[in-house]
């Protein structure tokens, strides 16, 4: 069997994590940075996956050693191996055993982005000696309050398709014809896969989300905020959100960074105008920029 790749990523491989057929990318010397993409299970009119790291990931490959990996149940990676492992711990733990299994004997610097910032924080609250830095962009997911996510992307006008993909994550842009064919291809060739197909119709046919993904987010989501709240999160990390963010809304990115910062003075904050939900994509020189001078001073106070 071929492993299957992005073309707008280096060549990836398969690893077993935990019992999941995982895909993975690296490149690039240096201090390792991983990726945690947003999104989450089954979505049925896009699909998430490493890719949308593809410009930061060329731009970080020049300075650092660079990962990339597919969540269970998206991009090229198998689905969860059972149906109570659809939920977000799960998720997290299969970071952390990711962190495990390619660890460079050095904590990383984690940037997680939406979703992916929610469980990069959680895989660094629970195992804090894999991680150098935390780098949080857009995550409505972690931050205290309500997301609108359910109002800004209601009633797509387009079944699964090419268009529908155009449709869901212009939603998200400050411009929404700023999404790129190829990223609308990468994401449309992951919808169609059987790995895909095969998790989103167990999600349905168990009626996953909302019987276990959701509450089980929701308990776990309160207990992270409480591990914020008692001062826990003690890595230098880095807030970036996108101003004009109409699903994870400016105000709760700074709830977030006023949480944090109340006990770890090495927190701070970073936003960009002109921007939606994804600032790696909708201004990725200024993201690589910003965060990049981030990862490079903590690496300076490391040593």
């Amino acid at each position: 069997m071929s492993t299957p790749q992005y073309r707008t990523l280096p060549k990836g491989r398969y690893l077993d994590v935990d019992g999941v057929r995982t895909w993975v990318t690296e490149a690039g010397n240096g201090t390792q940075v991983v990726f945690v993409y947003g999104g989450s299970f089954g979505g049925a009119e896009a699909a998430s996956g490493a890719y949308a790291w593809a410009p930061s990931f060329a731009a970080f490959s020049r300075s650092h050693r660079v990962l990339a990996y597919d969540k269970p149940g998206q991009g090229w990676s198998a689905k969860p191996p059972r149906p109570d492992a659809y939920t977000m711990e799960a998720v997290v733990n299969h970071l952390i055993a990711v962190l495990e299994t390619m660890r460079p004997g050095q904590p990383v610097h984690l940037v997680g982005h939406s979703r992916g910032g929610y469980i990069a924080c959680r895989a660094t609250l629970l195992r804090p000696d894999l991680v150098r830095s935390l780098t949080l962009v857009n995550s409505g997911t972690l931050s205290p309050g309500v997301g609108t996510n359910e109002v800004v992307l209601a009633n797509c006008p387009y079944p699964p398709s090419p268009q529908s993909i155009a449709w869901s994550y212009g939603s998200y842009f400050h411009d929404p014809n700023g999404v790129s064919e190829d990223f609308v291809a990468e994401s449309w060739a992951v919808l169609q896969s059987e790995s895909y197909q095969a998790a989103l119709h167990e999600i349905r046919e168990h009626g996953l989300m909302a019987g276990l993904f959701l509450p089980m987010l929701a308990r776990d989501k309160r207990d992270t905020l409480h591990r914020l709240g008692d001062g826990l999160l003690q890595r230098p990390t880095q807030i970036v959100w996108g101003r004009d963010d109409r699903t994870a809304l400016l105000s709760r990115g700074l709830a977030l960074y006023d949480m944090l910062r109340s006990s770890n003075p090495e927190t701070r904050f970073s936003v960009v105008d002109k921007c939606g939900h994804f600032p790696y994509l909708e201004h990725p020189e200024w993201f690589a920029e910003t965060v990049g001078r981030f990862i490079q001073e903590v690496d300076d106070e490391w040593k």
